[in-house]
């Protein structure tokens, strides 16, 4: 039995090298989906906690926990009323790309090469753009878009990759508010 558990803490519970498809999946997992399917392990994690891949991280909401897979290369933020994953996000260490030309790691100048419709958005201090619906690119958490210039910030390294829906928490329609006539969705 303790040869099962040994095995068990071997193997990988994501996939950090899998494509992220915006809006819909990030490290093999689905935003939207129920975390009950998941739920074996990570109480196996939390229990034996040998290697620590995942990691309970408490936050000040009482809506929301969130886990944090291998020190935080994926973060999956999941709500505790109806159970589903309602954020993923990959930071530093994930391997997969957003169409083969956005990843962890390369700069905001690097960003912009590839699609100048990058939008920043704060808080939390990201990217988005209309041509890339579905993810943020996050660059820092400090960024103010009322009073910084994202020029200031062109050799900042993007630290996290996150997987967005288009509403906010209030449920605004986060692309309206930031392209407003310009949103794909009256673009046609």
């Amino acid at each position: 039995m303790y040869k099962n558990l040994e095995i068990n803490f071997q193997e990988q519970y994501f996939d950090i090298e899998a494509p992220i498809i915006p809006g819909v999946s990030l490290g093999g997992i689905q935003q939207g989906m129920q975390v009950k399917g998941l739920e074996k392990m990570f109480r196996t994690d939390q229990y034996f906690a040998r290697d620590k891949k995942i990691s309970l991280v408490t936050t000040p909401s009482l809506r929301y926990i969130e886990y944090w897979y291998m020190g935080g290369i994926i973060r999956l933020k999941v709500d505790i009323y109806d159970g589903r994953i309602t954020n993923i996000i990959a930071t530093k260490g994930y391997q997969g790309t957003v169409n083969g030309v956005l990843r962890v790691g390369m700069t905001v100048r690097e960003v912009l090469q590839v699609d100048a419709g990058f939008t920043c958005y704060s808080p939390p201090g990201g990217l988005m753009s209309p041509n890339f619906l579905g993810i943020c690119l996050y660059f820092t958490p400090n960024f103010d878009a009322e009073t910084d210039s994202l020029s200031d910030y062109m050799d900042h390294k993007i630290l996290g990759i996150g997987l967005i829906n288009e509403f906010n928490a209030e449920g605004d329609d986060v692309y309206v508010m930031l392209y407003g006539l310009n949103h794909p969705r009256f673009n046609g």
